[in-house]
């Protein structure tokens, strides 16, 4: 009879620890930041990556565009960064920009490589929490003198 009596006890707290766990959500984001020296808009076999860029992840809300959630991070080594983002994001769009470059050199935005989406949301479809970005690119000032040989070895071949 005593052990009948523990069991809505212990159903509880299963219910309660089940409950703690799922709203424990947070998701991973990583990227890379690079300079475009060959002013591509791509990376190539070159392409040099950016340590101490910063980066904005920002959330905002789809219906009226309020920003939910933004937090910075700054690149580290071979350009790498990350962030820990809390919580759903489903209502939201998100988008990884760049905000600084620490080169003057390498400092221009190139043209669709500003900003990369990602979805923070467990309803996706995506079997972990681990969300990785598109590659984010600065363009060098000038070009570097190998460039033009280079992106002529990328268009090889035009006969597919």
């Amino acid at each position: 009879m005593a052990k009948l009596q523990l069991f809505p006890i212990f159903a509880a707290f299963c219910l309660f620890v089940g409950v703690a766990v799922a709203t424990d959500v947070h998701f991973e984001v990583q990227g890379r930041v690079y300079c475009d020296n060959c002013r591509a808009g791509f990376v190539t076999n070159i392409t040099e990556y950016i340590e101490g860029a910063v980066v904005r992840l920002e959330c905002k809300h789809f219906q009226n565009d309020a920003v939910e959630h933004s937090i910075e991070a700054v690149s580290g080594a071979d350009g790498y960064y990350t962030f820990i983002v809390p919580n759903d994001h489903e209502e939201e769009i998100c988008y990884v920009k760049l905000i600084k470059s620490p080169r003057a050199d390498c400092a221009e935005f190139v043209e669709n490589r500003e900003q990369a989406r990602i979805l923070l949301t467990e309803n996706s479809g995506q079997a972990n929490n681990l969300r990785y970005a598109n590659a984010l690119g600065f363009l060098k000032d000038v070009a570097l003198p190998v460039c033009p040989e280079l992106l002529k070895a990328y268009e090889a071949d035009d006969d597919f």
